[in-house]
């Protein structure tokens, strides 16, 4: 495996049989050392697409002497001969080399990118140059063909090298899990095991076991009941003028804003209210809340839990805010970041697991993956991994679950076990960084989750209301009964195996009757979920991208809902008589393992994972009759999905309002909710409707606006088109054809660097494909969400670009933090206004209605400016930020309620003019020179 050829194609494009090969580089291993190499760029039908040509820094005059493809076929089949391809993600280049050659190439492959995957799990990217630099191989150029071949040349070299000072024992199972899983790499594997048992010759192999490191023991929770106020000098000691942060760290510096968002907290804290601060970008918050949350705790004794909405957030807390406190001299204290038990792999599961015969190929290779990054990590978090939607299913089956824990019985508790540990982090730790869903995990539960905690901190308060209609409700759907079906299904499996000598043909008999009626399950499965996709695809209006959501309710509704057809009710009826009675056969079957096995660990796993699958069974029937039945007042029903993915059927509370404040406001503590965007208008009122704070006494709230430290007036121009018509009035068509040539030239006025918010992905598409060949024509980059790629991947292509646009849907509205002069300009063609036929906005607005107040001003404005505010908020991220936000939606100025959203920026003043006017403005605001 040390003699090779190393292959990389430069091409325009994905497609083999239409797209060009534009240059080839290889290099030819021989023994570990390279001996040639061979490079050539080739003449492409065609010029090449911007994308292209900002990725590899080649230009069309480059290839004015380039050789032919078919010139230089004989030369590189002679290079390569009968040696063996390596490349990462080789098969791509192999197929393009084939398509070109005219037949197919016998040679091995060899992938780089799946050694990496598994010998590699954690890496943040599996791209070929953020391994390299990982690994400390050595880069020249990127996106270069001879520079990629070498790179995954001694890419591959360095990770085989490497693999000889891991564990033999785990080199020996990865060898077994690659040949189940069908891998190219088995034999590598299994000739580098073979080498390391030869230091082992009675074949006795020692083996680590992994698991979570020790930690202090805990000394119970606390208890402390008498609070004494923490002073706000202390915390501005830290934070304020000429403080340790000041002091000691050469680029921070003092803002007057972050102090003062800090004694609101430190007063909040000391008089138990609630705080909502609005803190502009740039204001510094996190540190704002941090600061009096560690003060708090250290002096009371008493955990703080701070919760944030986004991943983004809570690693910005805890890998860069919280390490920096941490820096300080005099300010020790301790922190804990908790998530959901099942983001933590279980090691009893997931030893059980590994000792059942014959895995199926992808699930052996996902586990050979899991193999190494289970003796490298320390927190047994899946956030580590990247596991991709198709691999889920094989994490459900390790990680850590309630019904299925053992827990003191467990022989990896007391050590080892995963989200023990993380748990008693927590328990010992001053300040506890969790999410909102984690969160409400706890507060729907009693507490039940989180250890107990003091003061609350909610970072990206906007988020709650939507948070908790998604978390306080209800979803089921196919592929959830499905697995739970399979699950228990090889559960049964395994009860075959027993040998049961008391009444064995009862056993056998009651072993037959489940797996018959799990069978009569899946049937039923089928059944109703393939009438409910016929159902939904004839009745639903179909919403943007091709999904539908169809509402339904109980015939009584007085909203005038339609409800479920009768066969649809009654193969309903069907599926819940089918689950409950298969449950009930588990039940007797559990009943029976108590019986006739002897308690040891392994036999009581098995008990503890009949008795998991029969909760989850009872809370997939109760969920899906709560849901089918529409039997809650106050929810809204309905079926969600498209003709390309499964049915889901899902319940939510049409006001969560009320729920948050019995669950999660009613306790008497001090509650900090912040965020960039909470106000309307000037106003805290619709954010504290929309939580249930309004059923509080009006005192215990306090309120704060704080501007951000930015010069809004010198960094942004601010522009709203008053002559662009609706899409009513011109028709679809025209519509975009008009966005489409405004956005064109707005974007040409840039240079590029200009990001498109749109509130409809089809619209996005439609202005996509008709701008792509002109922006090429332009030599612009044009990124398309979900049409180029992930959100994350488009971001970092926009921000490695130069002369480049991209255009993004909702996501795209908020988390998106590029600085700099990369982007320019930001365009928001709609008013980002929700849906009123989605059927949650739908029931809000009945709801409203009934109420005698009105849907559009009292919810959906209020909506849609929080998320305008949003959007107006990628452009400036830095005090050296500049750039314009040209809103192309005509409602803005000729609506009255457009005051409001203009009135919610933090800009004074704004141009309204012809989309002409504007373009000549941003030109010149972008170019002043």
């Amino acid at each position: 495996m040390f003699s090779f050829v190393a292959l990389d194609l430069e091409t325009t494009g994905l497609d083999c049989w239409s797209d060009d090969i534009i240059e080839i580089g290889m290099v030819k291993v021989i023994d570990g050392q390279e001996r040639d190499f061979f490079q050539s760029l080739v003449r492409p039908g065609g010029p090449l697409p911007v994308k292209i040509k900002q990725l590899t820094g080649l230009k069309d005059d480059d290839f004015q002497s380039a050789p032919l493809f078919q010139t230089i076929i004989p030369k590189i089949l002679t290079f390569i001969g009968d040696l063996p391809l390596v490349g990462h993600n080789i098969k791509f280049d192999r197929d393009f080399l084939a398509a070109a050659c005219g037949h197919q190439l016998p040679n091995d492959l060899y992938d780089t990118f799946e050694l990496a995957r598994i010998l590699q799990p954690s890496a943040p990217s599996h791209r070929l140059g953020e391994l390299c630099k990982i690994a400390g191989v050595e880069v020249n150029v990127e996106h270069r063909a001879l520079d990629d071949a070498r790179s995954s040349a001694r890419l591959m070299l360095k990770l085989l090298s490497n693999l000889t000072d891991t564990e033999p024992e785990v080199v020996w199972q990865l060898s077994h899990l690659l040949r189940e899983a069908g891998s190219a790499w088995h034999p590598v594997f299994q000739e580098i095991s073979n080498q390391l048992l030869k230091k082992f010759p009675d074949k006795k192999l020692g083996q680590r076991i992994p698991g979570a490191p020790p930690l202090e023991p805990t000394t119970g929770d606390r208890q402390k009941q008498d609070k004494t106020a923490i002073s706000l000098t202390d915390c501005l000691n830290i934070l304020g003028p000429q403080g340790a942060m000041e002091s000691t760290m050469p680029r921070f510096q003092y803002r007057p804003q972050q102090c003062d968002m800090m004694g609101e907290v430190v007063k909040a804290f000391n008089e138990d209210k609630i705080l909502l601060v609005e803190a502009g970008t740039g204001t510094g918050k996190s540190l704002a809340y941090l600061v009096p949350a560690i003060v708090w705790a250290r002096q009371n004794d008493e955990r703080v839990l701070i919760t944030t909405h986004t991943i983004n957030l809570q690693e910005q807390l805890w890998h860069k805010d919280l390490p920096l406190l941490a820096n300080l001299p005099d300010f020790e204290f301790k922190a804990a970041l908790m998530k959901g038990r099942s983001n933590y792999l279980c090691l009893r599961r997931w030893f059980a697991l590994m000792a059942e015969p014959n895995h199926q190929p992808e699930e052996a290779h996902f586990l050979a993956r899991l193999l190494v990054w289970l003796h490298q990590t320390i927190t047994g978090d899946k956030s580590e991994l990247f596991i991709p939607y198709q691999e889920s299913e094989y994490w459900y089956r390790v990680c850590s679950e309630s019904d299925g824990c053992l827990g003191s019985r467990c022989r990896f508790f007391a050590e080892k076990c995963f989200f023990a540990a993380a748990r008693r982090a927590a328990e010992q730790a001053d300040v506890v960084i969790v999410n909102h869903s984690l969160l409400l995990s706890d507060v729907n539960t009693d507490n039940m989750v989180l250890p107990s905690y003091g003061p609350l901190i909610i970072d990206e308060a906007h988020h709650l209301e939507n948070t908790a209609t998604e978390h306080l409700g209800y979803t089921s759907g196919r592929s959830e009964v499905s697995r739970w079906l399979t699950a228990t299904g090889r559960q049964l499996q395994k009860l075959e195996q027993l040998v049961v000598s008391v009444d064995p043909e009862g056993w056998q008999k009651l072993l037959k009757q489940s797996i018959a009626a799990k069978q009569t399950c899946m049937d039923s499965v089928t059944v109703l979920f393939e009438m409910l996709h016929r159902w939904a695809g004839q009745s639903a209006v179909n919403s943007d991208f091709g999904r539908y959501n169809l509402r339904f309710d109980r015939p009584e509704n007085p909203d005038g809902v339609c409800s479920l057809p009768l066969a649809i009710d009654t193969e309903l009826d069907n599926l819940l008589v089918n689950i409950r009675t298969f449950n009930q056969l588990l039940i007797k079957l559990s009943a029976r393992l108590e019986e006739v096995i002897t308690l040891t660990e392994d036999a009581a796993g098995v008990i503890k994972d009949m008795a998991s699958a029969i909760s989850l069974g009872q809370e997939l029937a109760n969920k899906l009759e709560f849901i089918g039945r529409s039997q809650g007042d106050g929810y809204v029903y309905w079926l969600e999905g498209s003709s390309e993915t499964d049915i889901l059927l899902r319940a939510a509370p049409i006001d969560v309002g009320p729920l948050l404040q019995e669950k999660l406001f009613s306790a008497k503590r001090p509650v900090v909710l912040t965020s960039a965007t909470l106000s309307v208008n000037g106003s805290f009122d619709y954010f504290i409707k929309s939580i249930g704070l309004d059923l509080l006494p009006k005192d215990s709230i306090n309120e704060k606006q704080l501007d951000s430290p930015f010069n809004y007036s010198e960094q942004v121009l601010l522009c709203a088109a008053r002559d662009i018509p609706q899409p009513g009035d011109l028709g679809d068509k025209a519509y975009h054809d008009v966005i489409s040539s405004i956005i064109y030239r707005l974007s040409l006025a840039a240079g590029g660097r200009t990001l498109v918010l749109f509130t409809s992905h089809r619209s996005l598409r439609e202005v996509y494909h008709r701008l792509k060949e002109d922006f090429e024509e332009q030599d612009i980059c044009l990124l398309g969400h979900e049409l180029d790629g992930s959100r994350g991947r488009l971001v970092e292509q926009f921000k490695e670009g130069h002369r480049t646009v991209l255009f993004g849907a909702a996501s795209f509205w908020e988390g998106v933090d590029i600085p700099g002069e990369t982007l320019s300009c930001v365009i928001i063609v709609k008013l980002p206004f929700s849906p009123p036929n989605q059927p949650v906005v739908e029931a809000r607005l009945q709801r409203i209605a009934r109420q005698g107040g009105n849907g559009f001003h009292d919810y959906q404005i209020p909506q849609a400016v929080i998320k305008f505010k949003q959007g107006f908020g990628r452009l400036i991220r830095d005090p050296e930020d500049k750039g314009a936000v040209v809103i192309l939606d005509s409602r803005l100025v000729e609506k009255r309620y457009g005051v409001k959203f203009f009135n919610s920026l933090p800009v004074t003043e704004h141009f309204r003019g012809s989309w002409q006017q504007i373009l000549s403005k941003v030109y010149i605001w972008l170019n002043p020179n």
